[in-house]
């Protein structure tokens, strides 16, 4: 089995072709059934969102900490989205990440926080996640497509989608950093598919088939797209939700900023996530009990808090 990430281009479920549709469908299972994870190119987010969203992100992580901290989110849930300090999350349990996000959830507009003081924050932010909403809903219909379910099967579990925008920044490293530490602990997502774009820096590792760590550097042109926990129970667990993690880097690179940004979409806080038709069998029954998808990404959440 190869050792490189697989690269899939997404042109072909774009088309009106159903033999290229079919095609690349497979070619996505593929991908997903090894490893979790896979390159796409053509994936139908513009350049120009993401220059836009990058450069939004460099300059509010530039912000003063008193201007970050205004839109930090808050335990008491009046301000459940925004800001977290570097140690805010610990995706390993033992340590807090080496990071820093801002978390926008366009749609609980009662408790999202914008900065003030970037005028087009919240413009950027939002024309980013409608992109981002429609490339992942095609890419679940491919999804749908390569285990021979209808392109639509799971229209009526995402019509109340709620995508979410984490954008994250790894400052450089300061001061010797404690054995095992990581700029971001390694961890599964939680929800159905992740969508992830990130600048030159390295640093992300994916666990491939094998519990080996592979480096996904960036590609250009392409995105990081992985399914998550909610795609493994549905498929029973023939989509692995792979543990992935951010390292810390060496040499001159510790002196280097490094962004990304993620875009998470799961289905609907209620949809109720049983094991798909196509995936279980008398010889395979199914591996996990239902659950909703709020429930399991409220315990997952709650999971990764350091208080």
């Amino acid at each position: 089995m190869t050792s490189k990430i697989p690269v899939v281009d997404f042109d072909g479920i774009w088309s009106d072709d159903p033999s290229r549709q079919k095609a690349t469908a497979a070619m996505l299972r593929r991908a997903l059934e090894s490893y979790g994870f896979l390159y796409l190119k053509n994936h139908g987010v513009s350049q120009t969102h993401l220059d836009e969203l990058f450069e939004q992100s460099r300059v509010f992580f530039a912000l003063p900490q008193s201007a970050k901290d205004a839109v930090k989110r808050k335990e008491d849930g009046t301000s459940r989205h925004g800001y977290e300090g570097i140690g805010g999350q610990s995706l390993d349990e033992h340590f807090a990440d080496l990071k820093e996000l801002f978390h926008g959830v366009p749609h609980d507009a009662d408790t999202q926080l914008w900065p003030k003081e970037l005028p087009r924050f919240r413009e950027v932010v939002l024309s980013f996640h409608q992109a981002a909403s429609e490339a992942a809903y095609k890419f679940i219909s491919a999804a749908a497509l390569s285990l021979g379910l209808r392109e639509d099967y799971f229209a009526s579990t995402h019509d109340r989608a709620e995508g979410s925008v984490r954008m994250l920044h790894y400052p450089p490293v300061q001061g010797p950093v404690q054995p095992g530490q990581l700029r971001a602990g390694a961890h599964t997502d939680f929800g159905g598919i992740t969508l992830l774009f990130s600048d030159d820096e390295n640093g992300l590792e994916i666990q491939g088939p094998d519990d080996t760590w592979l480096p996904a550097p960036a590609l250009s042109g392409a995105a990081v797209i992985n399914t998550g926990d909610l795609m493994e129970r549905w498929t029973n667990g023939q989509f692995r939700s792979s543990p992935h993690r951010v390292v810390v880097p060496e040499g001159r690179a510790t002196k280097r900023h490094r962004y990304s940004v993620a875009f998470f979409y799961s289905p609907n806080r209620d949809a109720v996530i049983t094991c798909l038709p196509p995936c279980h069998s008398k010889e395979h029954p199914p591996k996990y009990p239902p659950v909703t998808a709020g429930e399991h990404i409220r315990a997952r959440v709650q999971a990764t808090r350091p208080y």
